[in-house]
């Protein structure tokens, strides 16, 4: 196996290491998949919600509360192939439903996530923020929503 080979066949195990963690709950391992500086960005995100994390401590924050809020599992891991081995393209199905509210949750997901030294430096992560809401927002969570959707975008929290 060549170096190229190696490092993909690394970028993509710790990609679906990835996955493993977020079902598991495992949100402290999953952040150490990241390099320090290492960054999630979700372009399309629900509104109140920052589009892109940096650093372990944010990361963290984001995501800690994940597992009281899905309970999901991920199947039909796809990767397609790049010509840079340090850049993974996924294609996956998260199945689940909101811990508090029970409803279904059934996303899409493309990931474009780029590694170096197999650590994660850069995850954009595609998915449809309105599943999401539906299979979890309770009115609270609307009710911030909405609000921050009234403010002048110039008064929004970071984009």
């Amino acid at each position: 196996m060549d170096i190229d080979q190696q490092t993909r066949a690394q970028a993509q195990e710790v990609f679906a290491r990835n996955l493993e963690y977020i079902t598991a709950g495992r949100i402290r391992e999953w952040v150490e998949l990241f390099d320090p500086a290492g960054v999630l960005e979700f372009p399309y995100p629900p509104p109140g919600v920052p589009s892109r994390f940096v650093g372990h401590h944010e990361l963290y924050e984001h995501m800690k509360d994940f597992p009281k809020q899905f309970d999901v599992r991920f199947s039909g891991l796809t990767f397609h192939e790049t010509t840079d081995p340090e850049l993974v393209i996924a294609e996956f199905v998260g199945e689940g439903r909101g811990v508090v509210t029970k409803r279904p949750f059934h996303q899409v997901y493309i990931s474009v996530v780029r590694f170096r030294d197999g650590r994660i430096v850069h995850f954009r992560d595609f998915w449809n923020p309105l599943v999401t809401i539906r299979a979890a927002a309770t009115v609270g969570h609307v009710w911030r929503g909405l609000v921050d959707l009234m403010r002048p975008a110039s008064k929004r929290g970071p984009a």
